[in-house]
Order: structure tokens, then C-alpha cells, then sequence
């Protein structure tokens, strides 16, 4: 999370500065291109994440096994970021559909903010989807853990 956020912080260093609407514009339909299937993917991923920690915490409250509270507190967070991040997707679709063009009445700083908030918007999305499926990884080596048939038997 906290490589992505140095990204995201770094990014106007990284492709330069937008000097003029025309530039920005331009780098902005670039952006809109990709950024449609990713704000897409992300949402279908998130809702897709939030619909197996339902099956899981099913499973968990099932299984003869009994889990620790720690389970259950990692379903949680993954439900928090699978649903901020399913929220953040669809304000990215929300922002890609802005009309962008060589437009007269627009104000200069209209398209730098337009791009450097889908940028910026892009880098939290993947920072979310990343800490999300890592806690997701977590979760699950803890379950198999707990009710593999070769496991050690916990101290109680």
C-alpha cells in the first residue's frame, strides 16, 4: 500500500508536468482508453471478492472447526476494501464519462485535474485490489492451516 501511494504521489514527477489544455487533453483520452477496462475489471473483481467472503464466511461458520477471532476480522477487512474498492470503480467509470474535447468554455485547469484525478484514482484502486487479495492470501493459508488433516493440533 504504501509503494502505491508513493506512486501515486510521485506519478506528476514521473510523466512530467501538463503544461496547457491542449496537452492534457491529449494525455487524457490516452488515459480514458484503459482506464474504462480497468475501472471495469475492478468492479467486477471487487463484487466477485465481496460474493466469496459471504461463501467463506459460510464455510467458516459450518466447519466443525472452530476459528479464531482473527479469521473473522480478516473476512471483515476484505469485505471493507472489496467494497470501497467496487465504490471507487464506479466513480472511475463516473469520471471517464466527462466529455473531453477541444471545447472553448472550459477552464484551463479543467483537464489536469480531470487527468491527474483518474490518474490518482487509478493508483488508489490498484493499491486497494492489491492489499485486498494479499489479505485475502493471508486469510486463506489461516484457514488451510486450521482444518488441513495434517495439521498440528492447537494448544488450547
Amino acid at each position: 500500500m504504501a509503494i502505491t501511494a508513493l506512486v501515486v504521489i510521485g506519478q506528476p514527477f514521473l510523466i512530467g508536468s501538463i503544461y496547457g489544455a491542449t496537452e492534457a487533453a491529449d494525455l487524457l483520452k490516452g488515459l480514458q482508453d484503459s482506464s474504462v477496462f480497468f475501472g471495469s475489471a475492478v468492479t467486477k473483481a471487487s463484487a466477485t471478492v465481496l460474493t466469496l467472503m459471504l461463501a467463506l464466511l459460510s464455510m467458516t461458520k459450518n466447519s466443525k472447526d472452530k476459528f479464531d477471532g482473527g479469521v473473522y476480522r480478516s473476512i471483515e477487512i476484505i469485505g471493507l476494501i472489496s467494497t470501497t474498492t467496487f465504490i471507487g470503480g464506479v466513480l472511475l467509470l463516473l469520471f471517464l464519462s466527462f466529455p473531453v474535447g477541444k471545447f472553448e468554455d472550459i477552464p484551463q485547469g479543467w483537464y489536469r485535474g480531470l487527468y491527474y484525478g483518474i490518474s490518482t484514482l487509478n493508483g488508489l484502486l490498484s493499491g486497494l485490489m492489491t492489499a485486498g487479495i494479499l489479505i485475502l492470501f493471508d486469510t486463506v493459508r489461516l484457514l488451510v492451516r486450521d482444518i488441513s488433516p495434517h495439521r498440528e493440533p492447537r494448544s488450547r
